[in-house]
């Protein structure tokens, strides 16, 4: 586990009262509120970045009507509040297919694959389904559904939820299905949803091998015997400080042979891609050094 979590947060009892919706809170204050909702809720706030934790904080002010930081504090302490303060700074993917490049080459890999039995793919940071439900896609697609068993890993038991219904709120549609005729599927996009008001609803039968935890990843154990790990352009959110623990984490759970993709935009220290083979510089995917698990 990373050193910081193991931190003890400091009282806050100096914390401004008259910050009007969270849009006045200054840095000192917002560097103690992050570490005492670590200290309620278990999760690393003191390793977000600093601009981000904020523009997140006044959204959920704004939200919830939260007049100063006083009403916030006070609010730590009621459970389904916490929840939805874990939901509100959730992250979500913005599209299916996102990067139909990455899609495109990540469906010659899988059907590559030439390791018998269950490979055990890990999402440690999943929000939302476009990510997870663009993975169920490309495997249906390959005839390869019953060969992966999928993890979910979020805090927020809502979007776990959602996860495991299927669902999409119906932002991004137009997008949605331009990228699904861009990855050239053999099924048309209405045999995988079902479109209804306001959201997405994916097929139930490709979400029988995805098993949700509720939990930071961070504070439980990777899936055992993981082969795939995605986790494209989540670091972005991070701290360089927890960027380098998540590396280490992440790699440190793959088996020989196993495959990380972490997004166009992020950039891996020297000493975790001594460890790895680079297999497309552009989308950063990665095959962790060894053969437990096998590609053709």
């Amino acid at each position: 586990m990373a050193r910081y979590l193991s931190k003890t947060a400091p009282y806050v009892p100096g914390i401004n009262s008259g910050a009007g919706k969270g849009a006045g809170i200054g840095i000192k204050e917002l560097k103690e509120l992050s570490l005492l909702m670590r200290e309620k809720l278990g999760m690393p706030f003191d390793h977000l970045p600093l601009s981000f934790f904020k523009h997140k904080l006044n959204y959920v002010f704004q939200k919830h009507n939260i007049q100063n930081t006083v009403h916030f504090v006070s609010l730590l302490s009621d459970e389904t509040f916490r929840e939805k303060l874990v939901c509100d700074f959730s992250v979500e993917a913005t599209e299916l297919f996102r990067d139909p490049g990455f899609w495109r080459y990540l469906r010659g890999l899988l059907s590559s694959l030439d390791t018998e039995g269950m490979v055990n793919v890990w999402f440690p940071d999943t929000a939302s389904g476009e990510e997870v439900f663009s993975f169920l896609i490309i495997a249906d697609e390959l005839q390869m559904l019953n060969r992966f068993a999928i993890f979910c890993q979020h805090p927020s038991g809502q979007k776990l939820e959602e996860i495991e219904s299927g669902i999409l709120h119906k932002k991004n549609i137009s997008v949605n299905s331009s990228n699904f005729k861009r990855i050239e599927c053999k099924r048309d996009f209405e045999e995988y949803f079902t479109i209804g008001k306001d959201q997405l609803i994916l097929n139930k039968e490709l979400l029988k091998n995805v098993e949700t935890v509720r939990e930071h990843f961070f504070n439980t154990p990777a899936p055992e015997n993981t082969g795939i790990i995605m986790f494209r352009n989540v670091m972005l959110y991070y701290d360089r400080e927890m960027s380098v623990e998540s590396e280490k984490k992440l790699v440190s759970s793959l088996i020989p042979g196993g495959i990380i993709a972490v997004g166009t935009r992020e950039r891996l220290k020297e000493s975790t891609t001594s460890l790895l083979t680079c297999l497309h510089p552009k989308e950063r995917i990665y095959r962790k050094q060894g053969f437990e698990i096998n590609w053709k």
